[in-house]
């Protein structure tokens, strides 16, 4: 992704597909709030299932201005990714089959940004997810009004499944691309040896 086109994203504003954070997530947060925000945004709404999605860190959601964050601890981006990739797919039915991880010049800045290409399918939890003292059960389906998001209802669903067979039957899905965003992991058999410590 170049310069101008983040700078494009970000004029945009957070939506549907689209999530800023300031910094990057607490280690409590790693295993509870971050999923559920990837979950969320690979999900969006009926409106953007062709569209992919961006996690940006490093950017304040309000002037959309760059904030100094402290940066994950990383031994190399495309390990960082595999790991990511593998810990997310452990929470996610159907699984993430790539995502896009990489630093971008902003201004004489750099920020951390996850691209999620759309699955043609409505993501749900594979298996519960603690969320502080509360628990969301296997099955919830995470989607997002606008920057907010929400746990989708019966009806929401198949709102989604009518989308997804809508745009099915009108032939392969058209996918809006800001930038070159082909993932750079794929985990399809085959395990990674290491992964992040998402675990208290």
């Amino acid at each position: 992704m170049t310069t101008e086109e983040l700078q494009t994203i970000i004029d945009q504003g957070e939506n549907a597909k689209v999530d800023f954070k300031r910094e990057w997530y607490k280690k409590e947060d790693l295993k509870g709030e971050f999923f559920k925000d990837m979950l969320a945004l690979a999900n969006g709404d009926i409106h953007s299932i062709d569209k992919i999605a961006y996690l940006i860190i490093g950017i304040e959601d309000k002037n959309k201005n760059f904030f100094d964050f402290e940066a994950p601890k990383m031994k190399s981006i495309s390990k960082f990714t595999k790991d990511i990739l593998q810990n997310i797919n452990n929470f996610s039915q159907p699984e993430f089959t790539s995502l896009k991880v990489e630093w971008v010049e902003y201004g004489e800045e750099e920020v951390l940004v996850f691209s999620i290409k759309p699955h043609g399918r409505l993501i749900s939890l594979s298996r519960d997810l603690k969320l502080g003292d509360n628990t969301d059960k296997k099955g919830t389906v995470y989607y997002r009004v606008g920057e907010n998001i929400r746990v989708a209802s019966a009806d929401v669903i198949k709102d989604f499944e009518k989308a997804f067979a809508k745009k099915t039957s009108k032939g392969k899905t058209t996918i809006n691309i800001h930038g070159d965003v082909n993932g750079i992991a794929n985990v399809e058999g085959g395990t990674v040896n290491q992964t992040l410590n998402f675990t208290k």
